[in-house]
């Protein structure tokens, strides 16, 4: 079982937004969608950019805990949402967690989450290999593993709990996300200490007691998708086994470098690095690409023989 680095802190800091996080349809009205992520909370649409060819709406977010910001989709997708949050004890116990790993002070915590879409993907000719395709909702291909490799990696077995701690956890899921209709399947310890699943048919929630919810996962059908995930999807794959849409939780903090640059790091609340962004190098790489492709306009063409 892995040990959760940050549980106090994320507790702490989130369990008030949980349960109008999850959303189990997508609305492409943007003010509706940021109502029901954010109730009782001020948030400003501060403008739109396009992404991959999807129009985002950038917004900030404010309430009596602090301000943060979100990115919310034209089709009513979050590509990513904060969680306002700047309590002195809440950083400094992040910073603590944090510092086991990294020998420096840790700055600019926040806590997001994001929303992608799992595509299982078989491999024609190849029985029994399937990839794992991960596209975000305005289409882009963050990551591609192999389904198998991914399977033994996981522990083959889960311990059951018991029914008085299984039942409020079902409770806590429905209420929150699934509803009443579904079917539990079971209820079990998670990967992550103090966390469990709860899955139901086509849909699985990880949470803790105290209604802390890490992850949300929905089987979909293929025309649920937003249109630039099925685009992607029809692109890279002749056929899919499986869809499903996932909510989760992750941290962002800045790392400061040795020579003074910034360091901005994705971390999951179990610790599994999820991107790391060398800002100083991000920039001068940018700029070395842009002086390249200036120069390569600027020589003259060459004269053919005889002119």
């Amino acid at each position: 079982m892995k040990s959760l680095l940050l549980t106090a802190a994320l507790a702490a800091g989130v369990c008030a937004t949980t349960a109008n996080v999850a959303q189990a349809a997508r609305d492409p009205d943007v003010n509706k969608t940021l109502q029901r992520a954010y109730p009782d909370t001020r948030t400003e649409i501060t403008g739109n950019e396009t992404i991959n060819g999807v129009k985002v709406y950038n917004v900030n977010v404010t309430d009596k805990r602090g301000t943060s910001s979100a990115q919310v989709t034209e089709f009513g997708d979050f590509l990513n949402m904060g969680v306002p949050q700047q309590e002195k004890t809440y950083v400094k116990q992040i910073q603590s967690s944090v510092g086991k790993m990294f020998p420096g002070a840790v700055n600019d915590v926040q806590v997001f989450r994001s929303t992608t879409y799992l595509i299982d993907a078989p491999v024609e000719g190849q029985k029994g290999q399937t990839y794992q395709i991960r596209i975000d909702p305005v289409g882009r291909v963050i990551d591609i593993k192999d389904a198998k490799a991914m399977a033994a990696d996981r522990p083959k077995e889960r311990k059951q709990v018991d029914d008085a701690v299984a039942k409020k956890l079902e409770q806590i899921a429905r209420d929150r996300y699934v509803g009443k209709e579904k079917e539990l399947q079971r209820v079990t310890e998670s990967d992550i200490e103090g966390f469990y699943e709860v899955d139901f048919k086509g849909a699985a929630v990880t949470l803790n007691e105290q209604g802390q919810i890490l992850q949300i996962r929905e089987d979909l059908m293929g025309k649920d998708m937003p249109l630039p995930v099925r685009e992607t999807t029809d692109q890279l794959v002749k056929a899919a086994s499986r869809a499903q849409r996932v909510e989760q939780e992750y941290l962002q903090f800045t790392q400061p470098g040795k020579k003074g640059d910034q360091v901005v790091v994705k971390m999951r609340p179990d610790g599994d690095i999820i991107n790391v962004v060398n800002q100083q190098a991000q920039q001068e790489e940018q700029a070395v690409t842009a002086k390249h492709k200036q120069g390569a306009t600027a020589q003259p063409q060459q004269k053919k023989a005889g002119t």
